[in-house]
């Protein structure tokens, strides 16, 4: 019974990582793009994305002695890269790189 917990363990602790990996950065034709980066920079050096999503997001911030909700606008840009490679996806808080994630593999586009 204890050999079949442990290989289920290995197996997801294998699996895990893949479906919640982040990147820092990533290439494009143009170059390098990264956390930090604003949207203009990721269009010039990467062109318009194949997928975008966009909503708001309520963020709970301090402002001097008081705490203040604020809206957000969340942008999240999806990168094709083939079916050799993940995609990419892009998400923008207000127009800045936040975070860059690794989506399923890509596909031949049409």
């Amino acid at each position: 019974m204890k050999p079949y917990f442990f290989v289920c363990f290995l197996s997801l602790m294998t699996v895990v990582p893949w479906s919640i990996a982040l990147a820092d950065s990533f290439n494009c034709d143009g170059g390098i793009v990264s956390t930090g980066d604003r949207n203009f920079d990721v269009l010039a050096k990467c062109g318009p994305p194949d997928f975008k999503d966009s909503h708001q997001e309520e963020v709970v911030q301090r402002f001097g002695g008081t705490w203040q909700r604020v809206y957000v606008t969340v942008d999240e840009w999806t990168y094709n890269l083939g079916p050799t490679q993940f995609t990419r996806i892009v998400v923008l808080k207000n127009g800045r790189i936040s975070e860059i994630r690794l989506g399923q593999y890509g596909y031949i586009k049409p």
